[in-house]
């Protein structure tokens, strides 16, 4: 979060800066809503399919075209073959810096000229110093979207009729993807987010409450491979978009060896599954101190 004080820093500081405050945070009125809107955005997704833009209501529509336009701009940033790097290509920071200048103007387009909405916005993308990603940022999202519902940017009933989760969010997760594909972005904190996927955890759960009612199973217990085509069922939930991205990142390995927990989610039915992955989300996520 260092580099979004320096870009932003009258508008958001860190908090949490020791024990005493990471305490006084757990206990905090603000992770409890936090907790509550992510329980509410996934009570609200159930049984339904990703929602494509032409089909969302338009304030989600003007969203989802920010996030399109977000991930357009790593266009102008894209990599140099051979270029000197560690880990994730410098080429991020750069990207990143257009992102916190170019935030104002697209929620000035949703009608906000909120300077903490727009910090908020660009921390979901990443850590510029770091050149990582992980689900902190993707919390930073949810928090960006709570924020759009307190100034009124979107309504109780684009959250509740789903469009929130299975247009605007999915719409966010494949933005991520094209950002950590481009420039290779380190998982933020352990790799594998609890073997489940290397940066993501909220379209696991939104994307199992997607498929509620139906028949559980993804995976052969014996083989360890999938029996499902992730790809082409992908408009159907989020949890398949991850699944088809995590299949396409692990290559030959049996995804049992991969992605162990994500596995292991083919035993259980979908509402179980989106229990435990909610419980996870509060306790490892909100309730781990940040780095």
């Amino acid at each position: 979060m260092a580099a979004l004080e320096e870009a932003f820093g009258e508008v958001i500081q860190r908090q949490i800066t020791d024990d005493a405050s990471f305490t006084k945070w757990k206990a905090s009125a603000a992770r409890r809503e936090v907790v509550a809107f992510v329980t509410r955005l996934n009570n609200s997704c159930v049984n339904k399919p990703n929602l494509s833009i032409d089909a969302a209501p338009l304030q989600i529509r003007k969203l989802m075209d920010a996030l399109r336009a977000i991930a357009k701009g790593c266009d102008q940033y894209l990599p140099t073959p051979g270029e000197a790097r560690r880990y994730g290509s410098p080429m991020f920071r750069d990207w990143h810096a257009w992102l916190v200048t170019t935030a104002p103007g697209l929620l000035a387009s949703l009608g906000s000229d909120s300077a903490e909405l727009a910090a908020r916005l660009a921390a979901s993308f990443g850590d510029r110093t770091r050149i990582d990603y992980g689900t902190g940022h993707e919390a930073a999202f949810v928090v960006f979207l709570l924020g759009c519902f307190k100034l009124q940017l979107i309504n109780d009933d684009a959250i509740d009729s789903g469009a929130v989760v299975c247009g605007c969010f999915a719409e966010y997760v494949r933005t991520c993807r094209v950002v950590q594909r481009c420039f290779g972005l380190e998982p933020a904190g352990s790799k594998g987010v609890w073997a489940l996927d290397d940066y993501q955890l909220l379209p696991f759960l939104f994307g199992c409450s997607q498929l509620a009612d139906e028949e559980h199973g993804f995976g052969d217990e014996d083989t360890g491979l999938l029996t499902v085509n992730a790809v082409a069922l992908s408009q159907r939930s989020m949890f398949y978009e991850c699944l088809a991205f995590v299949d396409e990142q692990t290559g030959q390995t049996p995804l049992d060896v991969a992605a162990p927990i994500l596995f292991n989610l083919t035993m259980q039915p979908w509402r179980v599954n989106a229990r435990r992955l909610l419980r996870l989300f509060d306790e490892e996520v909100l309730g781990q101190k940040p780095v």
